[in-house]
């Protein structure tokens, strides 16, 4: 069976009773068969690949409407924040400036998936790291110089913007706290720790939109994300294998 002519996609097995020939009048029939079976399948794979765009489709869309919700949640709470720390208007117009241009280069840095021109590759964590959470604090950073690639780029700036957007809704972020972030590289995983200094805060009845936006990305590298909602802080751990990380480590010093 063949799609387009020259594609084959199946084949089709047709066996004469015992003591029977085929003849010409069968091979037309059987051509026939051939041809109707082969349109079929090809309408059923259609059929499939239509659905898995549709799927995709509709996960994207749903994600940037979470995402744009989040944007102004945000914003909300930076003009709120800023307005505490500052004196006068225009120290305020100034660091509530720089804040929004961080989170528009934080978005950038997650969107340039969707733009094959705009593919980044070479990215190393701490940078990464870095862009998303500047718009909220000045992490305390400690781990190995390491590089990502395209795909674990955009992975890790969509996890750490969804983990510094709760902080700042729900977490350490919404009351002047900290966050540390720390990772290592052990028996062929990459271990991070994402840890909130601040007040306590209790886990939620279930988990919103953004963490298993957060659970499903991670799981698409095949790691694992645990949550202990501590007195002390939230603290969450991700493990990750390195090779579905696509990340190369870089002889280096830490980083503090």
């Amino acid at each position: 069976l063949l799609r387009n002519g020259t594609i084959p996609v199946g084949t089709l097995w047709v066996v004469a009773r015992e003591g029977h020939k085929f003849h010409s009048g069968h091979a037309r029939v059987l051509s026939e068969l051939a041809v109707f079976t082969g349109i079929a399948l090809q309408m059923i794979h259609a059929d499939l690949h239509l659905k898995k765009a549709l799927e995709a489709q509709e996960i994207l869309a749903m994600e940037m409407s979470h995402r744009v919700k989040n944007l102004f949640a945000v914003t909300g709470a930076m003009i709120k924040m800023t307005a505490r720390h500052t004196e006068t208007k225009e120290e305020m117009t100034e660091a509530l400036t720089g804040r929004l241009t961080a989170l528009s280069d934080a978005h950038s840095l997650v969107r340039r998936s969707f733009n094959a021109g705009n593919a980044l590759k070479g990215v190393d964590m701490a940078e990464a790291i870095r862009t998303v959470l500047r718009p909220y604090t000045m992490p305390d950073l400690n781990g190995p110089r390491v590089s990502l690639g395209e795909r674990s780029t955009n992975s890790i700036a969509l996890v750490f913007h969804e983990l510094a957007t709760n902080a700042a809704k729900y977490g350490a972020l919404r009351d002047d706290g900290k966050v540390a972030v720390a990772w290592r590289i052990e028996n062929e995983n990459v271990d991070i720790v994402w840890r909130e200094i601040g007040k306590p805060v209790e886990a939620p009845a279930q988990l919103g939109f953004g963490s298993n936006l957060v659970a499903s990305t991670i799981a698409s590298h095949n790691g694992r994300i645990d949550y202990d909602w501590s007195q002390n802080g939230l603290v969450i751990r991700v493990q990750i294998p390195l090779a579905n990380l696509d990340m190369i480590e870089v002889p280096g010093a830490f980083l503090k």
